[in-house]
Order: structure tokens, then sequence, then C-alpha cells
């Protein structure tokens, strides 16, 4: 019994041996697999065959390679990019592999890729047919960057020499491409794009080497049958539906482009609600908001999704003003939502926009909130948290919500528009001015993104830059007149006035009110910059003397008068324009205007007051009496004006700033910073709301921590500035938080343009005691010191006066410090 026992046991054991197979076995059984269904044609069980090799034995040489050609036969390049790699990784000197992927990188536009792949196959193998074929492509790419014509000649008779034998080597036929387009050959470049697209049906590239051809050839019959053919290769293309669009709308056919559109909708399944919008939206570029609403109302009676396309028919009421009608919409179609998803969360941040505009902050925030709370990397919540947090002084915060956005959506423009603001904030303009120029890219050129980009560069004097930026702009939008306005007015700052003539003719050409406008305000400036100023002012005298003038231009021409000096005769015309015009308030406020710079006074004042009581919700009477009460010293007089304004007015922000900085002459810091504080809340973004509310701060409450915080924070995006008033601000700053050193350079600036501000010559000699330049300091604080009214106090001058004591007592200073004192002169200062 025991040795039959022991027989069985060793017969188990001989059979479990003989039934197992090693892991090597098991590897092949799935590549012999593979390779079998990729012979019955079965490719996709094939890959699935091949990747179970690699489960069981990674590095399977054989198996990876056919899996690479295996999708590069299908036409999956980014997998056959990704395979090949491997393969390269694991057997680095393998020239099939480096040479498959020098071309897949060649064909995915992958430069860098092809030449390290290229340069390693010529390592391996210089005399191999195919690598001189990948080192010829790549020395040709290397003379083209280099605009060296004679060595791309050169390389390209090359090409045509090795083309005899390899007639249809891709990379061979893309340099006599290259070749034959620049010679203007256009039979020779047709017959090539002909030839590489039947090589290659399944490459987008050739598809757009085609369509280049055919634009240049202006075939038009064959670009939209081209367009059409390449929609039905590649049906997710959406660039190409978009050309064929465009192309319809080039040769003036709304109409086709529009049935194209409606084809699109037909065609796109029930969840795929995109080409329904994009319809819609084309129908309101083309036939306006009622056709659009239209449209959205026959979608949605069809049984289009009605969470989409109720909120976009909302979004045109919105539009038309009746925004409490299209909120209420929304809300009604989120009530109905049960499942939370992709599109109820656009809905809510759609909504959030809207509760933003209506000055609902308070419901916005809690929509994106909620939005957040079920989708932490939502875009469009993370947008409109990112503003708050800018607008807060967040910056930080602000920057890691937008690279989540980038993250997600490298091309998104709101967000780097978003991005440079916050840059902005931190002082960082080098930054700002980069994700200004990236938005202006990120949105095909479109006009609100180069425009902000244009004022940056314009700012910093950067003409051509500037010019470079709204060209490509103008041609997507060759009649805006706000793109034309910038060119005209960066022209004239180059200066070349021959290209600014031809801006101004095309906006007469153009015809339309505003772009007249335009124009002799553009026209005005040449003249000025051509013939002086006195030729500018001699055409606009022209222009008003006219019969046909508009009370606009003698407006213009007073407004010139006055501005250099002419006050006689801009009384004199001011004057006609009434008697001509006796109730005119424009003519009359003119003449007030004219009055006040000839010294009549009373004449003015009288003015200003009856149209002040014949419509007191009016502005400029109001400041212009309050700035006539100010010129003449009547501290108290002009804020009794301007209490009276406000009375009228309530919270203008001009008459608010108006407010504040009397209040601060008259001593009430407090009240002019919480005004201030208040303004701000409005509108962070205004600079010099900025810089009046931190200099405040530092300079009347730096022994408060919190006020000497906040004023860091707010005066942040004033670093780099070269306004002397905002470096005193930002230097004194920077010299409270410790940093004595950077703050110098800012102040000395300052003084040396703000002459007649004691307290800013005093700034700078308490920066100076810190910094160890004691006789200069001694001399800088006795200056400030001399220019200082009588009772005037506060932490600054405070500081001053406490390094003045140290100067002149330096002995005491050292006991202070001997006693257990700081010594620092930083910490004095505070």
């Amino acid at each position: 019994m025991r040795l039959l026992l022991s027989t069985t046991l060793v017969l188990g054991l001989g059979l479990s041996l003989a039934g197992c197979k090693t892991s090597a076995e098991r590897a092949e059984e799935y590549y012999r697999s593979g390779l079998e269904l990729l012979e019955q044609g079965d490719v996709d069980r094939a890959i699935v065959q091949f990747r179970n090799v690699f489960d069981i034995e990674g590095t399977h040489y054989e198996a990876r390679k056919t899996l690479a050609e295996t999708y590069r036969n299908r036409g999956d390049a980014g997998q056959a990019y990704s395979q090949y790699l491997r393969l390269a990784e694991q057997y680095p000197d393998d020239l099939a592999v480096r040479v498959a992927l020098a071309r897949l990188a060649f064909e995915g536009q992958q430069p860098d890729e092809f030449v390290r792949h290229a340069t390693r196959a010529t390592e391996i193998a210089p005399q191999d047919p195919d690598v001189q074929v990948l080192d010829l492509a790549r020395r040709y790419r290397d003379a083209t960057l280099a605009e060296d014509n004679g060595e791309r000649a050169k390389l390209g008779e090359e090409a045509a020499r090795m083309a005899a034998e390899r007639a249809d080597d891709p990379l061979l036929m893309g340099i006599l491409l290259d070749r034959a387009a620049g010679s203007g050959d256009m039979e020779e470049a047709d017959r090539l794009t002909a030839r590489l697209l039947e090589l290659q049906p399944d490459n987008p590239q050739r598809y757009m080497q085609r369509l280049a051809l055919l634009a240049e050839r202006e075939d038009k019959p064959a670009i939209e049958a081209h367009l059409r053919a390449t929609i039905a290769k590649f049906p997710e293309n959406t660039q190409a539906k978009a050309d064929l669009v465009r192309f319809y709308m080039s040769e003036d056919q709304p109409d086709r482009a529009e049935a194209f559109l409606r084809e699109l909708a037909a065609a796109a399944p029930a969840d795929d609600p995109a080409p329904r919008a994009d319809l819609v939206r084309f129908v309101e570029m083309q036939r306006g908001a009622q056709a659009a609403q239209a449209e959205l109302d026959r979608i949605i009676a069809e049984g289009g999704d009605p969470l989409l396309f109720r909120t976009l028919r909302a979004g045109f009421d919105f539009q038309e003003g009746k925004r409490d009608e299209a909120i209420a919409e929304i809300r009604t179609v989120l009530e109905g939502v049960t499942e939370p998803g992709d599109t109820s969360r656009d809905v809510k941040v759609q909504l959030a926009r809207m509760l933003v505009e209506t000055g609902d902050e308070a419901g916005a925030r809690a929509q994106v909130d909620e939005v957040l709370a079920q989708n932490a990397s939502h875009p469009g919540a993370l947008k409109l948290k990112a503003a708050w947090q800018i607008g807060e002084d967040k910056v930080d915060d602000a920057v890691l919500s937008l690279r989540a956005v980038l993250d997600q959506s490298p091309d998104d423009a709101e967000a780097m528009s978003l991005m440079a603001d916050a840059y902005d904030r931190a002082g960082e303009p080098d930054l700002a001015r980069d994700y200004l120029s990236q938005a202006a890219a990120a949105s095909n050129n479109a006009a609100p993104e180069t425009l902000r980009l244009v004022a940056r560069l314009a700012s910093e004097e950067r003409w051509r830059p500037a010019e470079d930026a709204i060209l490509p702009a103008l041609r997507g939008a060759p009649d805006n007149l706000q793109l034309l306005q910038a060119l005209g007015q960066v022209y004239l700052s180059m200066p070349d006035l021959p290209r600014a003539e031809g801006v101004i003719t095309r906006l007469r050409e153009i015809g339309t009110e505003e772009a007249v406008a335009t124009a002799e305000r553009l026209d005005l400036n040449r003249l000025a910059s051509q013939e002086g100023e006195a030729a500018a002012l001699g055409h606009l005298e022209q222009q008003a003397n006219a019969a046909d003038a508009d009370i606009a231009t003698k407006l213009s021409l007073i407004r010139a008068q006055l501005a250099t000096g002419q006050n006689a005769a801009a009384l004199t015309l001011a004057g006609d324009m009434v008697t001509a015009e006796p109730g005119s308030r424009p003519a009359r406020m003119a003449l007030a205007l004219a009055q006040a710079a000839n010294d009549n006074l009373p004449g003015a004042k009288t003015i200003f007051q009856s149209l002040i009581e014949e419509q007191p919700s009016d502005l400029p009477p109001h400041l212009a009496l309050i700035r006539l009460a100010s010129q003449e010293g009547d501290m108290d007089g002009a804020l009794a004006l301007t209490e009276q304004a406000l009375a009228a007015i309530p919270d203008d922000p001009d008459l608010l700033w108006s407010k504040a900085g009397l209040i601060e002459r008259k001593g009430d810091v407090d009240g002019a910073i919480a005004i201030y504080e208040q303004l701000y809340a409005r509108d962070s973004s205004s600079v010099i709301v900025a810089n009046n509310l931190a200099s405040l701060l530092a300079t009347w409450k730096s022994d408060d921590p919190a006020a000497l915080s906040r004023a860091s924070a707010v005066a942040r995006r004033l670093k780099d500035t070269d306004v002397p008033a905002f470096m005193d601000t930002y230097g004194w700053i920077q010299h409270l938080n410790g940093d004595s050193a950077v703050a110098l350079p800012y102040l000395e600036g300052a003084a040396a343009s703000l002459t007649g501000d004691p307290v800013v010559q005093l700034h700078l000699g308490v920066v100076q005691e810190a910094v160890g330049k004691t006789e200069a300091a001694k001399a800088q604080l006795q200056k400030g010191f001399e220019m200082l009214p009588e009772g005037q106090e506060g932490r600054s001058i405070t500081a001053a006066r406490e390094a003045q004591a140290r100067l002149d007592n330096p002995a005491a200073a050292q006991g202070t410090v001997a006693e257990g004192g700081t010594g620092a002169p930083e910490q004095a200062a505070n």
C-alpha cells in the first residue's frame, strides 16, 4: 500500500511537471496566437494577444516590434511611436527601430525627436541607404532653419538623385515638395501632394499639404471637394469642418455654410449637442439674435437637451436685458437635474457669471462652491474663483487655481489672461506680458486678447512687437475699428507716417460714423507729429468752421484751444455756440470751462450751478465746481460741494476719490483710508487706487502689523515701477518690511522727481540712514524737515525724527543696543 501510494505521488508529480509551461513558453504562445490573428485580419484581438506577451515577458523583442508595426499600419502613429520607443530603450543600437522612430517623428512634426533618432541611426550605420535619407532630411532641416538657401538647393539636388531610386520615399518627397513650392513649380507640387496622399491616405498632414497647394492654385471647386473628402476620412477633424465653413464664407456663400452646419447637426448623435450649438452660433452671427432664438426654439421642440439649449436661450434673454427672467429660467432648468454631471456644472458656472454681472457676487460664489464641491478641477469654476482671488490680492492662490485649469486645457485663452492679471498683481510684468502673448495666440488672435497685449506693449514703447501682434488679428477681422485704431497709433508712435496714412485711408473707406471719427483723430495726431501742433490745430479750426460742422467737432477744437493756451479763442467759439443753441448743455459746459480758463470764475460757477440744478445727476459740472474751489484753496468749500454731489450721485467713484483727497488734506487719514478701501473693493485693478491705499497705510499706519501686511499685499504690483509716486509707496513699504537696500533706489527716484513733497524726501533720508549712508541721510532729513508744514505729524515723520536723533547722537543709539534694544534702523522706522 505504501509502495502504491509512493508510485501515485511520483506519477502525480510527473504529470504536474509535464503540464506546467515556463513563462517563456506561455509568452511565445501568446505571440504566435497574435500572429495567427493578424493573418486572419483580426487586428484588435491580435493586439490584445501581443499585450498579453508583455504581462509575462516585457522584453519580448519580436512581439513588441510586431505590435509597433501593427499600430503603424493601422495609422495609429502615437501608439506605434510609444512601442518603438520602448524597443529603443531596451535595444538602443537596433537600427530598424531608430529608423522607424525617426520617420514617425518626422511625420508627426516632432523635430527634436527626429533629430535625436536620426543622429543615433547615423552613428550606428552611416552607410545604410535608409539612414542616408534620414541624414539628408536632417541636414536639409538645419539649412532651412539657418536660412542657408545655397545649402538647401544643394541638398535638394541630392534628394532628387536619391529619389531616382526611391521614388516613393515620403521623406525625399517632402524635400522635393518644399523645393517645388519654393520655385513655384505648381505642376510638380501637384504631382507630389497627390502621390503622398495615395501613399499615406491615413496621414492628416498629407491632406493639409494638398489643401495648401489647392489654395495656392485658387482651385476653388477642388478646395471644396478636398475639404469634404477630408471630413469624410476624418469625421472628428473639427479643423477641416471649420475650414469648409470659412471657405464658403470667403466665397460669400453663407447659405451653403449654414446648410453644411445643418448637415452636421442632423447627423450628430442625440448625446452630442455641439453641432447644434455651432449651428445656433452661426445663425446668430449671420442673421442676428432673433433668428438664433427661433433656431433654439426649434431644437428644444425637437427634443434637444433642455439643460443646454434652454440655457442658451436664457443667455439671449439676458443679453436683451431680461436678466431676472433669464436667471429664473436657468434655475428652473437646474431644478430638473437629478444626477449632476459636466453639463449641469457648466450651466451652474454660466449662472454664476450672470449673477456676477447683476452684482450678486454672494450668489455667484455659492454656485461656484457647489460646482467645486462636486468637481474640484472644474475649469470654469476655477477661473471664476481665480478672478475673485486676484481681486482679493490672493495672488499665489489664484496662480494655483489657474495652473490647474491650464493643466487640463493648455490653450485656454481666458485662463491665460487671468494669469496675466495675477502676475501683474504680483509685480511680475515680464510674466504678465508673456501670458498676454500666449492668450492672444490661443484665442487665434481675437481682438480682445490682442488689444490687451498691444496696450501692454505700447505702454513699454515696444512698437514693432505691437505691430506684429495686431496684423494677424486684422487678417481675421479686417474691419475691426479698435484694431485699426491701435495699428494707426502704433505707426504714429514708431513713427511710420506713410503706413499710418494707409490705416487712416482704410478707416475712411469703411465709412461708418465711428470709423470716420477714428480716422480724423488719427489724422490730427499725424498732422501734429508731421507738421506740428499749429498745423493740427489749423486743420481742426478748418473743420469746425465748415458749414456742416457738428457740435462734436467744435467741442474738439475748444478742448484743443484750451490745452494749447488759446483761451480767448476758445471763449469766443464757445460763446458763439451758446448763442446759436442756448439750450445745449455741452455748449454751455464748454463756455463755463472757457470762462474759468479766462479767469471769469463767477461766470463759470453760475453756469455750472445752473447745469447742476437742471440735471443733478450730471457729474461733469459737479467735478468742475469742486476743482475750482480746490484751485482757490477753499478746501472746506470743495468738500461741501463734494458732499452735495454725492447726495445727488451716491457712491460715484470720481466723487469718492475727490472726497478722499480732500479729507486726507484736512487730516482725516482714517476716513480717507476707508474711502480708498471702498473704491478698492469695487475695482481692485485700479493701480492708482491701490497706490493711494497702500501709501496711506504705510505712511500713517506703519505701527499696525495688519495695516502694513495689507499695504504690502496691495503694493506688490508696483514692483519695477518708474512712476515717482508709486516708487515712493513701494520703496517705503520695502523698508518697513526690513529690506532697506531694495527700497533705496525706489526712494532715490521718487525724491528726485517729487522734489516738493516733504514726506517723500524724509522717506529717502530714513532709508539712507538705515543702509549706513550717514552724511547723505543727515542732509536729506534736514531738507525734508525744512519743507514740512508746521504741525504736520505721522508715523513716517516720527520715524524721520528718530533717524535724525540717531544720527545726531550715535553714542546714545549704541547705548540702546547695549541695553538690549535691536538697534536696527528698520525696526525703529516701524
